[in-house]
């Protein structure tokens, strides 16, 4: 799997917390409710900061790395 395809892959991810997030406290009432979708949240923003970190990888630099080291 190529880089592009692990973002790709990590947004549709996110895309779907964000989608159960937005169910969870559209379709559930009660205290349980905010907590959970809290929760999901916050697993959505962590690999949000991964999505942000890959972004910032330069794939030349890293192909040649890797060349170097193989």
């Amino acid at each position: 799997m190529d880089l592009d395809a692990c973002r790709n892959e990590l947004r549709s991810i996110i895309n779907e917390l964000r989608d159960i997030e937005r169910g969870v406290r559209g379709d559930f009432t009660g205290v349980g409710q905010d907590l959970c979708a809290n929760c999901v949240g916050r697993i959505a923003d962590h690999y949000q900061s991964v999505l942000n970190r890959l972004n910032r990888v330069n794939q030349n630099r890293l192909a040649s790395w890797i060349a170097e080291n193989i």
